[in-house]
């Protein structure tokens, strides 16, 4: 009885520091302090507003600024949200700025907005603005990422799926079997709408078909 109120009070706390968004945990077991909260075992949490659902075995919610708001998820993470979905080891997200970084072997699906492909990310850090739709990825050897007929690594890249961009940075290497073509360059910006293309110190390869 003692953890049943315990655990009511807290999501209660939760709710109302977040100005009326509805924050739903599920966890095998759950440890609520006065600054911090540890749940471990099946975490499971579900925030309608945002259309956000985070899964875990263990996860730790803090106060920052008087409110409960900093997530650190550790083991195998999956994320669900709006337009798409991330897995990774561990996660690190603010719950009111709905900004956060998904670190180690991150994969990710994000469907396009401005065309009907899917965007698959490959990454060990991968930073997030979901209220934006902004994408940030980095890998120590080379970030992947394929979107249609195209497919391409590069040290660092970012994804505007508002605006339909693709920004590749750091020895890009792309190829576009559509239109036969490899990139090697500086850097590479793709519009998603149309896959139209510019490059940076380019050197391109084209195919032609006899």
């Amino acid at each position: 009885m003692k953890i049943k109120k315990a655990l009511i009070l807290f999501a209660l706390l939760l709710t109302a520091s977040l100005l009326g968004k509805t924050v739903h945990i599920f966890s095998d077991y759950v440890k609520p302090e006065k600054d911090r909260a540890f749940y471990q075992g099946n975490v499971l949490v579900e925030i309608d507003e945002d259309n956000l659902k985070l899964s875990c075995p263990t996860m730790t919610i803090s106060k920052y600024q008087q409110e409960w708001r900093l997530v650190e998820a550790t083991g195998t993470t999956y994320m669900e949200f709006d337009g798409g979905s991330a897995t990774s080891t561990a996660l690190n997200y603010d719950l009111k700025t709905t900004q956060g970084e998904l670190l180690q072997g991150v994969t990710a699906e994000i469907f396009d907005q401005e065309s009907t492909d899917t965007v698959f990310l490959t990454c060990d850090s991968l930073k997030i603005d979901l209220s934006k739709d902004l994408f940030e990825g980095y890998s120590e050897q080379k970030v992947w990422i394929v979107k249609g007929s195209i497919e391409a690594t590069a040290e660092n890249f970012t994804y505007d799926r508002e605006a339909g961009i693709i920004e590749l940075s750091g020895s890009v290497q792309l190829v576009d079997n559509d239109k036969n073509i490899t990139i090697s360059a500086d850097s590479v910006t793709i519009k998603t709408e149309n896959d139209e293309m510019t490059a940076t110190n380019a050197e391109v390869e084209i195919v032609v078909e006899e």
